[in-house]
């Protein structure tokens, strides 16, 4: 397993951003104007929290294929992403578009790192783990 902190931005602290970033996610493959009132609150990854309760993060599989749907919309996604540089925006939503589908590693943004198990570990995320 894979995972990556979500740090707070603007408004939306860890839980909310992660939360976020995840349902957009499922979006891409099924756009909110065609999905089912069971899939309002539908997400692609799991969302794990510190024992802080303060840090959020996605656990991710790299690897995992998202479909685009051709209504899909990246609005909301890339909105999460203020980081982002204009030119960065644009080569994302050009390869999403692009592609029928693409692994999820291929549009974690450069200022992003997916951390492994042991890391997480280190740092004191999953402190009831037996070793």
């Amino acid at each position: 397993m894979s995972y990556i902190i979500v740090l707070p931005q603007g408004v939306l602290t860890s839980q909310q951003r992660a939360d976020a970033i995840s349902r957009e996610l499922y979006c891409i493959t099924r756009p909110r104007q065609i999905q089912t009132p069971d899939q309002a609150d539908a997400q692609v990854f799991g969302v794990i929290a510190h024992p802080d309760g303060i840090q959020h993060a996605l656990q991710v599989d790299t690897a995992y294929t998202i479909p685009v749907h051709p209504l899909a919309t990246l609005e909301r996604l890339v909105a999460l992403f203020p980081e982002l540089t204009e030119q960065e925006r644009l080569n994302l939503q050009s390869y999403i578009f692009a592609n029928q589908s693409f692994p999820f590693g291929n549009i974690v943004p450069s200022t992003t790192t997916v951390r492994n198990q042991e890391y997480m570990e280190g740092l004191g995320w999953f402190p009831n783990q037996e070793l």
